[in-house]
């Protein structure tokens, strides 16, 4: 028992069939899709050493209905049987006839992954861990397993079946990853060396805005150096003319603007913003101050004096925990202001942790020793806004259920 929840150090698993649900989301390649980063798949490998004794079957998503992404965990079965060899299956199916026969047929030291979650309406359907357990998607498989595990931190924040509609329903328990995440949440994050640092970046704007605003309001980083679309808003907040081609990327920009004047004027000691950003020039990199904005090239990317004052700060720092990168890193000529906040954490004798699948898997790509690597952006997110984490809630309840 740790932090409220059962965890494998409280069960024999050894000839039991266990149901596991991973977060093996990916960034694939949509052509011919193969999975560009395997961070993910790398790091459920503590868990299924621990579960070697029982048979395992995995629940798992990629992407989201509508997206580019939504693919079929064919690829990610690819990757999982060259890691597992013969002792790995894959059955393009979850709640079939030939999903129900192959966990009929799983052996204890072999592993099943079932196609993904997702492509069942179920999955994503609304309801308490409660109502989700009365889905056929539950109904037809938990019969079939003696016990579940979650070990999704990725999408520890979400409600959705396969993260807590087993929950009511069979003994339940935290997996490795969610157990170190935890730890690093709890610990860490509650408890750092000084001076704790926050770099701030990606898209997520809405979550990202909340994120800022807490840890500024309960005194919980003493810098917060901001970057990605989240600059935009901070540097208008701090009276910069950003242009209205750095505005149209952000949903309801002008509803930020009062707050974030209101959060500029009262902890600008303690935010560092950019002084200089790189315009897209017909994907070509020009550096220009704040002053030489243009309407025509958006920022696409932190400049090099912003990124020099970022590494002075990282490098002073006790810990450093960076949630989102710089800028648009995934196009090579704005990449730099992110692979220069990488570097640095990495050479910092901080502690340093990364989150959000894409800044954690740009550092794995990187190759970079970082001290931890999350695998959960909004997971860590919703976290640093102080939100319990639904499937937390979930195991919890379960926890109680089981001791009573």
């Amino acid at each position: 028992m740790k932090y409220g929840l059962m965890t494998l150090d409280d069960v024999d698993v050894k000839g039991k069939k266990v149901l596991i649900r991973f977060d093996l989301n990916s960034t694939v390649t949509i052509e011919d899709p193969i999975i560009k980063d395997t961070l993910r798949l790398d790091q459920i490998k503590p868990t299924l050493d621990d579960l070697k004794e029982a048979a395992v079957i995995i629940l798992a998503h990629q992407g989201r209905k509508g997206k580019k992404d939504f693919t079929s965990l064919q690829p990610h079965a690819n990757v999982l049987k060259e890691m597992y060899g013969d002792r790995f299956k894959f059955v393009d199916d979850t709640v079939g006839e030939k999903a129900v026969n192959a966990i009929r047929g799983l052996k204890p030291g072999e592993i099943l992954l079932l196609e993904n979650v997702r492509f069942l309406e179920e999955e994503m359907q609304k309801g308490t861990p409660g109502e989700l357990s009365k889905t056929k998607f539950v109904q037809t498989l938990a019969p079939l397993v003696d016990l579940y595990v979650n070990d999704a931190y990725g999408a520890a924040h979400r409600g959705q079946t396969s993260l807590v509609g087993f929950t009511p329903v069979l003994p339940s328990y935290a997996g490795r990853i969610l157990e170190r995440e935890i730890d690093v949440m709890e610990n860490t994050l509650t408890k750092p060396d000084k001076p704790m640092i926050y770099v701030i970046g990606g898209a997520k704007v809405e979550t990202k805005f909340k994120v800022l605003k807490n840890l500024l309001e309960n005194n919980k980083a003493d810098k917060i150096l901001v970057c990605g679309l989240l600059q935009n808003i901070m540097l208008a907040g701090a009276g910069v003319d950003i242009k209205e081609i750095n505005k149209k990327p952000i949903k309801g920009f002008e509803e930020y603007i009062g707050t974030a004047k209101e959060i500029y004027d009262k902890y600008k000691d303690q935010l560092v913003l950019p002084v200089d950003l790189a315009l897209n020039k017909n994907n070509e990199r020009v550096e220009v101050g704040l002053d030489a904005l243009s309407e025509e090239f958006p920022s696409n990317d932190i400049g090099h004096k912003t990124a020099e004052n970022f590494v002075e700060i990282i490098k002073e720092a006790g810990t450093v925990a960076a949630n989102g990168p710089a800028g648009v890193f995934e196009n090579e000529p704005f990449a730099y202001g992110s692979k220069e906040v990488l570097h640095a954490m990495a050479d910092s004798k901080a502690y340093s942790i990364v989150g959000g699948g894409e800044m954690g898997g740009y550092a794995n790509t990187l190759k970079l020793d970082m001290n931890f690597i999350s695998t959960g952006g909004g997971a860590m997110l919703a976290y640093l806004t102080g939100k319990k984490l639904t499937v937390l809630a979930a195991l919890e309840k379960a926890a109680q259920r089981m001791q009573s």
